[in-house]
C-alpha cells in the first residue's frame, strides 16, 4: 500500500513500537544509528546472513560499476558499500561517502580514506551532474521521502549515470517470510544480550525487521524512480529477499 502524507511519499507508516508518528521519526533513526555505529560492521554481517561482501561486489558489477567512475554512496553507513566500489573503480575513480549519522562517519574515517559529507538524501549538498555512479545501501527505508530523495539522485547524476540501491524486501514466498521472521526475532534476543550486543544493537535489529515488513512494495518504488525521470528503473532479486533496484538518468 502507498504511503503518503501531504504529498510525500513516505517508506512505510510510522512504527509505534519505536515512535509516535512521523515528526519522531527522524530523531528516533538519527539516534539508533549513532549509538550502534561502533558495533554496526558485526551486525550489518548477521544481517546479510554472512554474504555481504559477495554480494556487494557482485551486484555493483551487474549494474555497471567499472574502472573510473566518479561515485557517491548515499547512507554510506560503516562504508562497506564503498569499500566495495573502491575495489573495483581503481586509483582514477573516486567514491564519496554522505550519511547523516556523525558516528557512521567516524567509524568509516577509521579505515578507508575517502572524502565524507555529513548530509541527507533528501538534500544532497552537491552540485547538479557530479556523479556517473549513485548507490545506497540498505537505507531507503530511512529517508524522509521517497520523491524527493529519487529527484535529488536525479538531480546530481550525470547524464547517463546510474542509480542503484540495495534494499531488504519483504519476502512474498510464505515459507521464505516466516523463516526470515524467525531469524531476526532469533538475532534480536541473541545481540540484546549482554556480552553479546546491547539493547541499542537489539533494538535496532527489531526496527530493521518493522521496516521490512512494513516497507512499500516495488512496484511503487519503480513506479516512483520512472515517474521522477529515470529509465529502465528496475528490480533484480535474490532468495525472494535481497533486491537492487538500478535506473538510469537518460
Amino acid at each position: 500500500m502507498m504511503t503518503q502524507t501531504d504529498e510525500k511519499l513516505i517508506p512505510h507508516p510510522p512504527l509505534k513500537n519505536f515512535y509516535q508518528d512521523e515528526t519522531q521519526r527522524n530523531e528516533f533513526v538519527n539516534r539508533i544509528f549513532n549509538d550502534t555505529a561502533s558495533k554496526y560492521d558485526p551486525i550489518n554481517s548477521i544481517l546479510s546472513f554472512g554474504s555481504g561482501n559477495w554480494y556487494r561486489k557482485q551486484a555493483l558489477l551487474r549494474s555497471g560499476l567499472t574502472t573510473g567512475m566518479d561515485i557517491l554512496d548515499v547512507a554510506t553507513g560503516t562504508g562497506l558499500v564503498a569499500e566495495s566500489e573502491i575495489a573495483i573503480i581503481g586509483p582514477k575513480g573516486s567514491v564519496m561517502g554522505l550519511d547523516r549519522s556523525y558516528n557512521m562517519l567516524a567509524e568509516v574515517g577509521k579505515k578507508l580514506n575517502i572524502p565524507l559529507v555529513q548530509g541527507d538524501a533528501n538534500g544532497l549538498p552537491f552540485s547538479d551532474n557530479s556523479f556517473d555512479f549513485l548507490t545506497m545501501g540498505y537505507a531507503l527505508r530511512h529517508v524522509d521521502d521517497l520523491k524527493e530523495t529519487f529527484k535529488e539522485y536525479f538531480r546530481v547524476l550525470k547524464p547517463g549515470g546510474t542509480l542503484l540501491i540495495l534494499e531488504l524486501m519483504k519476502p512474498t514466498n510464505k515459507i521464505i517470510y516466516r523463516m526470515i521472521l524467525l531469524y531476526f526475532r532469533l538475532m534480536t534476543a541473541l545481540i540484546s544480550m549482554p556480552g553479546v550486543g546491547g539493547k541499542n544493537e537489539g533494538k535496532l535489529i527489531q526496527y530493521y525487521w518493522e521496516t521490512i515488513d512494513q516497507f512499500v512494495g516495488s512496484d511503487i518504488i519503480i513506479n516512483s524512480l520512472s515517474e521522477t525521470g529515470f529509465a529502465q528503473a528496475k528490480s533484480h532479486q535474490l532468495f525472494n529477499f535481497f533486491t537492487e533496484f538500478t535506473a538510469i538518468k537518460a
